[in-house]
Protein backbone atom coordinates (compact mmCIF):
# COMPACT_ATOMS: atom_id res chain seq x y z
CA UNK A 1 0.00 0.00 0.00
CA UNK A 2 1.36 3.51 -0.83
CA UNK A 3 1.11 5.82 1.89
CA UNK A 4 -1.19 8.10 -0.35
CA UNK A 5 -3.76 5.64 -0.30
CA UNK A 6 -3.04 4.98 3.85
CA UNK A 7 -3.26 8.34 4.57
CA UNK A 8 -6.36 9.29 2.40
CA UNK A 9 -8.03 5.46 3.48
CA UNK A 10 -7.67 6.54 7.37
CA UNK A 11 -8.72 10.02 7.00
CA UNK A 12 -11.61 9.24 4.52
CA UNK A 13 -12.49 6.24 7.41
CA UNK A 14 -13.05 8.12 10.52
CA UNK A 15 -15.28 10.87 8.84
CA UNK A 16 -17.64 8.29 7.09
CA UNK A 17 -17.85 6.09 10.19
CA UNK A 18 -18.39 8.67 12.61
CA UNK A 19 -21.40 9.59 9.99
CA UNK A 20 -22.76 6.88 9.20
CA UNK A 21 -22.91 5.95 12.61
CA UNK A 22 -24.39 9.23 13.93
CA UNK A 23 -27.16 9.08 11.06
CA UNK A 24 -27.77 5.40 12.13
CA UNK A 25 -28.42 6.63 15.34
CA UNK A 26 -30.61 9.55 14.62
CA UNK A 27 -32.59 7.96 12.22
CA UNK A 28 -33.08 4.70 15.10
CA UNK A 29 -34.63 7.78 17.33
CA UNK A 30 -36.84 9.50 15.04
CA UNK A 31 -38.27 6.04 14.25
CA UNK A 32 -38.61 4.77 17.66
CA UNK A 33 -38.33 7.50 19.80
CA UNK A 34 -35.36 6.18 21.58
CA UNK A 35 -32.37 3.97 20.67
CA UNK A 36 -33.70 0.17 20.03
CA UNK A 37 -30.32 -1.18 20.62
CA UNK A 38 -30.82 -0.67 24.66
CA UNK A 39 -33.89 -2.88 25.35
CA UNK A 40 -34.12 -3.27 28.96
CA UNK A 41 -35.95 -6.28 28.36
CA UNK A 42 -33.46 -8.44 26.91
CA UNK A 43 -29.88 -9.18 28.64
CA UNK A 44 -26.83 -7.13 28.92
CA UNK A 45 -24.63 -9.76 26.52
CA UNK A 46 -27.32 -9.91 24.13
CA UNK A 47 -27.17 -5.89 24.22
CA UNK A 48 -23.47 -6.13 23.76
CA UNK A 49 -23.32 -8.06 21.14
CA UNK A 50 -26.09 -6.16 19.34
CA UNK A 51 -23.95 -3.05 19.82
CA UNK A 52 -20.68 -4.67 18.42
CA UNK A 53 -22.35 -6.31 15.60
CA UNK A 54 -23.58 -2.30 14.30
CA UNK A 55 -20.38 -0.88 15.08
CA UNK A 56 -18.44 -3.97 13.25
CA UNK A 57 -21.01 -3.41 10.26
CA UNK A 58 -20.90 0.10 10.16
CA UNK A 59 -17.00 -0.17 9.93
CA UNK A 60 -17.35 -2.81 7.14
CA UNK A 61 -19.34 -0.11 5.58
CA UNK A 62 -16.98 2.65 5.86
CA UNK A 63 -14.54 0.92 4.67
CA UNK A 64 -16.29 -0.29 1.66
CA UNK A 65 -17.30 3.21 1.36
CA UNK A 66 -13.89 4.67 1.74
CA UNK A 67 -11.84 2.43 -0.86
CA UNK A 68 -14.57 2.73 -3.28
CA UNK A 69 -13.86 6.55 -3.13
CA UNK A 70 -9.92 6.11 -3.19
CA UNK A 71 -10.91 4.20 -6.72
CA UNK A 72 -13.15 6.73 -7.88
CA UNK A 73 -10.68 9.37 -7.13
CA UNK A 74 -7.44 6.89 -8.81
CA UNK A 75 -9.12 7.10 -11.73
CA UNK A 76 -10.36 11.10 -12.63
Amino acid sequence: MSSDYKSYFYSKFFLIYFITLSLFIIVDIIESGRITLFSFGDRWNFILYQIGFCLIAIGFFSAFLANLLWKIKRVK
